[in-house]
């Protein structure tokens, strides 16, 4: 059973129709869901701030630019936050990465 406990996940990337399944998968999981396209249209500013507000990054690293790559690798490792890097746009894959992060972040309180 996947349960975030109220905790605010970020999904980075994606494929746009997706995002309301996607959405979906993080609420019926207890999360609340923050989205940023990882391209140019969301800006670079707007993932910054919403990267900050995140307590678990889901980051679809085939659907967004290298810079947003970039600033989300980077961002995580400074802030020691949760992320994890899904290869393919799909809802079983998100809620695969949800179920290991769901883990994760239990055990470590």
């Amino acid at each position: 059973v996947v349960s975030l406990h109220a905790r605010a996940v970020l999904c980075v990337g994606g494929r746009t129709r997706a995002v309301p399944q996607y959405r979906q998968l993080v609420e019926d999981a207890g999360g609340r869901f923050l989205h940023h396209d990882g391209g140019d249209e969301d800006g670079a500013r707007r993932l910054e701030a919403t990267l900050a507000a995140a307590d678990l990054v889901l980051c679809q690293a085939g659907c967004i630019s290298h810079g947003a790559y970039w600033r989300v690798k980077d961002h995580c490792k400074r802030t020691g936050k949760l992320c994890v890097f899904l290869e393919q746009p799909s809802a079983s894959g998100l809620q695969r990465a949800l179920a290991q992060a769901s883990l994760e972040l239990e055990a470590s309180g």
